[in-house]
């Protein structure tokens, strides 16, 4: 493979951001990825510097309970993000395989398939919202129990969800730039939305709307961005591609929903992993301990931030790339990603467990300490995190689903037992303990079986 080789400071630049091209296959891979890594840096030091300033201002303006409970708004809409179906995530591979083949009609028949179907799960998911909300003794769920959280969350879930089924359909933007390896755009939306919302931010804090209107002003903006984002991406941007009744074609329906349906389960088997904790502490501990677990858990998300950076891009990368059975590539690229994400997290964590002390009382508020065994607790969960993380991307990207559906099962269901139980001898730390010991012993081995039996396969097929 021929490097990509920069003349001078302003060809690095126009490499990165896309106003220069590559000229192989493989050089346009790793641009791509290059690019949409070179783009995210810059969307999440913008996330960051708003993190930085909504923690204590969303503090100061909703109180110590209910900034835990908007803590828990954001878990449960993530789980309302598997309402797709995983059909998002089947849409990128059907649509990067379609582009790499060179099938833009193709293309064209899954983007307008995805809308469909995304829109009718959105609109059934209102209407089933719509009969359950009245149902759900919602500051019970949420743990709350002052006059004040018990009056205002039930309005703030029900203003979220409408947002949040509004959003449904249009999520597909990111993923079509995804498959064009084009993900530096979808990072520049980002951007604006982190922007955006900052600034509405700094103003509704200094109004008196409580928690239903900062979900509305936070929500809604972001609402805002993405519909200008996909009225360009389809109107300007790529018109081919854009969706119509006539392109709705159910023959081509079966990749979207084959895969999607493993998708889903693999998307559902995550999310109660990465979101439960925060519902366990909320209900079996109380809202207002939210606060210390999820700080903590979010400074240490940042041990992992190149693998996150990557993730997306590299899905993508390696969809493309088993496209054209450039398989070298593939495995390359893997062990590289393996090997140096993790030994840089293990580095990453060691310094962070220094300075999450001081650093969350600085940044929030000096009552919210956690306990030394919380920071091990966690630290270690970012390491195992560190070694799974690119062998679900490589997964992912094959669509070699069915093994992992098996363990992750196995280690979910021994994942929830484990918090709620250890929850209740340990507090904080059993939450996360049981989380760590159960993805340990039953999934990180196994996963790791499964992709070196992936790549076997995969070369033995050419």
């Amino acid at each position: 493979m021929a490097p990509v080789r920069p003349r001078n400071l302003n060809h690095i630049v126009r490499l990165l951001f896309g106003q220069a091209e590559a000229t192989d296959l493989r050089q346009g891979r790793i641009l791509g990825v290059l690019q949409g890594v070179a783009t995210s840096l810059g969307s999440r030091a913008i996330s960051i510097l708003v993190s930085l300033l909504s923690v204590p201002l969303t503090i100061g303006y909703l109180g110590t309970e209910l900034y835990g409970a908007w803590i828990t708004l954001g878990s449960m809409l993530a789980w309302l993000g598997l309402s797709d179906f995983g059909l998002g995530n089947g849409l990128m591979n059907a649509v990067t395989s379609a582009v790499a083949q060179e099938q833009p009609e193709l293309a064209r028949k899954h983007v307008t398939n995805g809308v469909f179907l995304l829109s009718i799960v959105a609109i059934t998911a209102g209407v089933l919202a719509y009969f359950v909300w009245p149902c759900i003794n919602w500051s019970t769920l949420f743990g709350v129990t002052s006059v004040r959280a018990k009056a205002e969350i039930g309005p703030a879930v029900m203003a979220a969800v409408i947002i949040f089924l509004l959003q449904f359909p249009l999520a597909i933007s990111g993923k079509i730039y995804l498959a064009h390896r084009e993900g530096r755009i979808d990072n520049y939306w980002s951007m604006a939305a982190n922007l955006f919302g900052l600034l509405v931010l700094l103003l509704v804090t200094h109004t008196h709307g409580g928690l239903v209107w900062l979900v509305i002003s936070i929500s809604g903006t972001s609402l805002a961005v993405n519909i200008v984002n996909t009225s360009w991406l389809f109107w300007w941007h790529k018109p081919h591609l854009r969706p119509s009744f006539q392109a709705i074609d159910v023959s081509t329906m079966h990749p979207l929903l084959h895969v999607g349906g493993k998708f889903f389960l693999i998307q559902l088997l995550a999310l109660i992993v990465f979101q439960t904790d925060n519902l366990v502490i909320s209900h079996y501990i109380g809202a207002a301990r939210v606060p210390e677990y999820n700080l903590t858990y979010r400074v240490f998300e940042y041990a992992l931030l190149p693998q996150t950076l990557l993730f997306s891009y590299l899905w993508s990368a390696y969809n493309e790339a088993i496209a054209r059975k450039d398989i070298t590539w593939v495995r390359r690229t893997f062990r590289l990603t393996l090997y140096a994400g993790a030994s840089f997290t293990f580095v990453a964590v060691l310094a962070l467990a220094f300075v999450v002390r001081p650093f969350i009382g600085w940044w929030a508020a000096p009552s919210i300490e956690p306990s030394y065994t919380l920071i091990v607790w966690i630290a270690t969960w970012s390491v195992i995190n560190s070694f799974t993380n690119p062998i679900a991307c490589l997964l992912a990207a094959a669509s070699h689903l069915r093994a992992q559906t098996i363990y992750s099962t196995i280690a979910t269901i021994v994942n929830i037992f484990l918090s709620i139980h250890l929850s209740k001898l340990w507090g904080l730390d059993g939450v996360i303990a049981g989380t760590v010991i159960s993805y340990a012993v039953f999934l990180c081995i196994p996963a790791f079986v499964d992709v070196t039996a992936l790549l076997k396969r995969l070369q033995n097929a050419l």
